[in-house]
């Protein structure tokens, strides 16, 4: 027997799906293994390594004061309101609002860290008067202060700086979170398995396609139509080099079996 025909013929043998079933049973378990060990290292992390956040939020109203009376007036009133929603966004995202909310905090922050503390949202969409100042801190408590100092600062700020009949309200008052916003234990958790689990299925697979081993003797029947008759054990491993496939179909002739 040729020895460097038989693993010519190997490496160009098809791989069915009847491999790739095998080849995910016998790496299941290492799978899970490796998926497990990669969350429980996401959860310590998240756990004990990364700092959470508290977020809460405080909902403001544009009101346009308008004399007239109607239906008409009315719409004409909230239309304006609506297109003033981005103006007035644009002028508390400025370092002027941020000054003074700092001054209001007894410049416990500056204007630079509260800038990325408070973040101004509204659903482009939907046209509305309303907008949220959303404020993040590292404490509950700590991220109701600040939005209270904002909420209360912010109509200030718009008078100062338009002298005109629209107002800013607050509609919505900014609650203690109960919750961190970030991290996000349980997220991180299962992407962290689900990232484990496919990393070692790629590896299996892998390691699979560029193995050109030969492992089984029903291999040896289907390149060179060649009977085994004995294999040599590998008392290291407790196994035979060359075993059967336990998903292989039997062979027809008697004498193709294993030493033992």
């Amino acid at each position: 027997m040729d020895n460097y025909e038989v693993r010519e013929g190997y490496e160009e043998r098809e791989i069915s799906l009847k491999d790739l079933f095998n080849t995910f049973r016998r790496g299941f378990w290492y799978m899970v293994i490796t998926a497990i060990i990669a969350a429980v290292i996401a959860y310590g992390y998240s756990s004990i390594f990364v700092s959470k956040t508290y977020t809460t939020e405080v909902k403001l109203y544009v009101d346009v004061t308008n004399s007239d009376n109607g239906v008409s007036a009315e719409l004409s009133a909230r239309n304006l309101a609506s297109q003033l929603v981005s103006t007035y966004i644009e002028m508390l995202d400025t370092n002027s609002f941020y000054d003074a909310l700092s001054d209001e905090l007894d410049n416990k922050y500056s204007s630079s860290e509260l800038s990325k503390m408070v973040k101004f949202n509204y659903d482009q969409d939907v046209k509305t008067e309303l907008f949220t100042a959303k404020v993040t801190a590292s404490s509950a408590t700590e991220a109701k202060v600040i939005a209270d100092c904002a909420a209360e600062i912010a109509p200030s700020v718009i008078s100062d700086i338009r002298k005109d009949s629209a107002k800013l309200k607050i509609v919505d008052n900014p609650q203690v979170p109960a919750n961190p916003s970030s991290p996000n234990v349980m997220k991180t958790t299962l992407m962290a398995f689900a990232a484990g689990f496919a990393i070692a299925l790629i590896w299996i697979f892998v390691k699979e396609a560029l193995d050109n081993r030969i492992k089984y003797t029903s291999e040896l029947r289907e390149l060179n139509n060649i009977l085994v008759l004995s294999a040599i054990p590998d008392f290291g491993k407790l196994n035979f080099i060359l075993g059967e496939d336990s998903n292989a179909e039997p062979a027809a002739d008697s004498t193709d079996k294993e030493a033992k």
